[in-house]
């Protein structure tokens, strides 16, 4: 397969990716539909920030601290979705148009691309902060939590029995 072609391939995945994601969006904003566990209680966002001071057991001083963690990530994030939205736009609005430009169409699908890598490497940069501000008796709960990510903070919510739930499978079955 040479080179050409495969990037035609990727290109047209991430736009399927993309226009799914945008048929999701659409379809959870055209009704009303329950947040999920770990959202519901307090304002948006409460829950994954509860979860992760109870699972670490911060103290005030460490609560304090990953406010102000938060607080940036917060910010970053907003502007990173804010321009994933415009090049979204910018890309589906080209749909419009009576003449498809193919090339400004894989280029706006670059910058798609190297925006959800920003806001892979916001996330990532956001966990190994609140890493830093774990203590030595810390690290293990964080490291067990880690391994929970994707299910905590998916759109189905945590786990079965909580963010204590049970752990990575039945007993004995723990990941090392």
């Amino acid at each position: 397969m040479n080179r050409t072609k495969l990037l035609t391939i990727a290109v047209l995945g991430l736009l399927l990716i993309n226009l799914g994601t945008l048929l999701v969006i659409f379809l959870n904003r055209s009704g009303h539909h329950p947040r999920p566990p770990h959202e519901q209680e307090g304002p948006r966002g409460e829950g994954p920030k509860r979860i992760i001071i109870e699972r670490l057991n911060f103290d005030e001083a460490q609560q304090k601290q990953y406010e102000e963690i938060i607080v940036e990530h917060r910010k970053k994030m907003r502007e990173l979705n804010d321009a994933s939205r415009d090049l979204h736009n910018e890309l589906f609005g080209q749909l419009t148009e009576n003449v498809i430009d193919k090339a400004k169409a894989d280029s706006v699908i670059s910058l798609i691309s190297l925006n959800q890598k920003a806001l892979d490497n916001l996330n990532f940069d956001h966990f190994q902060k609140i890493k830093g501000i774990c203590k030595p008796g810390q690290i293990e709960q964080f490291n067990d939590l880690v391994k929970d990510l994707t299910h905590l903070f998916s759109p189905q919510g945590p786990p079965p029995g909580g963010p204590n739930g049970p752990p990575h499978g039945p007993p004995g079955n723990k990941p090392e």
